[in-house]
């Protein structure tokens, strides 16, 4: 079975893409599909249009559009964590920089879950 994940960025430069540090206010997410095996099959960038940026809804609401298993990022608020349990999306913390590595550190199970949101999700949360 083939997993998505997105991520939060904030360039358009795939894979060396750096990771934003907000959430719901990252002008892009970065869409990385993986096949069984880890390989990467599919690997794109989508604006975020949300209301942060002139837009309609919230980043989530655009996000679990894409049917996404996990959404890996610093942090993010208490809503937007609800928001993604509810609609059965895993995320995930992680400290990288780059989606390169984020993709390397999801294949080898190295990200933890977040279970909590935080009121400025950014990287120090």
């Amino acid at each position: 079975m083939n997993v998505r994940i997105v991520i939060p960025v904030s360039e358009e430069k795939g894979m060396d893409s750096q990771l934003s540090q907000h959430f719901g206010r990252a002008p892009f997410y970065a869409i990385i599909d993986l096949d069984e095996q880890g390989k990467i099959i599919g690997n794109g960038t989508i604006a975020n249009t949300s209301e942060h940026f002139g837009g309609v809804g919230l980043p989530p609401e655009r996000i679990c559009q894409l049917k996404p298993k996990a959404l890996v990022t610093y942090g993010l608020g208490s809503k937007a964590l609800m928001m993604f349990q509810e609609a059965g999306v895993a995320v995930l913390r992680t400290e990288a920089n780059t989606v390169k590595d984020v993709v390397a550190a999801y294949k080898n199970n190295e990200l933890q879950e977040l279970t909590e949101g935080c009121h400025h999700a950014h990287h120090e949360c």
